[in-house]
């Protein structure tokens, strides 16, 4: 049964976590998180990375909706795809896809951009990566001695100092890194904030991931879920907020508070 959607659906859980859902185009709007005193901020950004070929202007059916989570269906040329969005109290929201098709497809979702800090700029932001090797020029690549070795944490900003770390013209990453596992959900990456002191997260069962960001902005998108002819495909993925003390997460890199305003 198809429920009638508002513009927005609003997850809860009994942190006082808030995440809008636009039940429309399946995409995240907001996402209030405490910080380590216990002040809430957005942490969302307008998404960076749009959905993947196959999914053009699609239009999602709420089929379901309550206050920990949201069932989403999408039904178009052949396609039938099905997305479930769960909150759960330690700050970890599930997204489950199910899709099969009548003939080979693929099917992406528009990804998230963070700003841990609720605003400003996330050059301080500190990330670590599951990752052995990235993308360059569509060749695979050791990140062994390269910007893009994030397996110990460093800072986004110290990072995009190095030579060859920026596409020309930009203003951030915009990389892809193969993840180490077996498809299993695992955590592929953690982001936190040594300001706010949010950290977030991220597992996946897909084999790649891809990072993008800009001075006030990340996002962590993980590649197209392809859809073999007749049978079903599965992708799981989560983000998870919370809280860390920033001694703890072992930074192999400075990092400058005054960056991060």
């Amino acid at each position: 049964m198809t429920v009638t959607a508002a513009a927005s659906h609003t997850l809860c859980n009994s942190r006082g976590m808030r995440v809008q859902v636009n039940p429309h185009d399946a995409s995240l709007q907001a996402w209030w998180a405490p910080d380590r005193y216990g002040r809430m901020a957005d942490v969302l950004g307008h998404a960076m990375a749009a959905p993947a070929a196959g999914t053009p202007g699609a239009r999602w059916h709420c089929d379901a909706a309550s206050d920990a989570g949201l069932e989403l269906r999408l039904a178009q040329d052949g396609l039938c795809v099905r997305l479930r969005y769960r909150l759960e109290d330690n700050g970890g929201l599930h997204i489950d896809c199910e899709a099969v098709a009548i003939a080979p497809a693929r099917i992406g979702l528009a990804a998230p951009a963070f700003n841990l800090h609720g605003g400003g700029m996330v050059f301080d932001h500190v990330l670590r990566l599951a990752a052995d090797h990235y993308l360059r020029a569509a060749a695979v690549t050791e990140v062994a001695g390269s910007a893009f070795d994030f397996r110990q944490p460093a800072p986004l900003g110290a990072r995009l100092a190095w030579p060859g770390a920026q596409p020309a013209g930009t203003l951030g990453f915009d990389h892809g890194f193969c993840l180490a596992g077996d498809g299993l959900l695992r955590e592929a990456a953690r982001v936190a904030d040594p300001a706010s002191g949010r950290e977030l997260r991220f597992f996946t069962t897909q084999p790649r991931l891809h990072l993008q960001s800009d001075p006030h902005r990340f996002c962590l998108a993980t590649e197209a879920l392809d859809v073999p002819c007749g049978a079903a495909a599965r992708h799981t993925f989560v983000y998870r907020l919370g809280v860390q003390d920033i001694d703890a997460f072992d930074i192999s890199e400075s990092v400058s508070l005054s960056l991060n305003k």
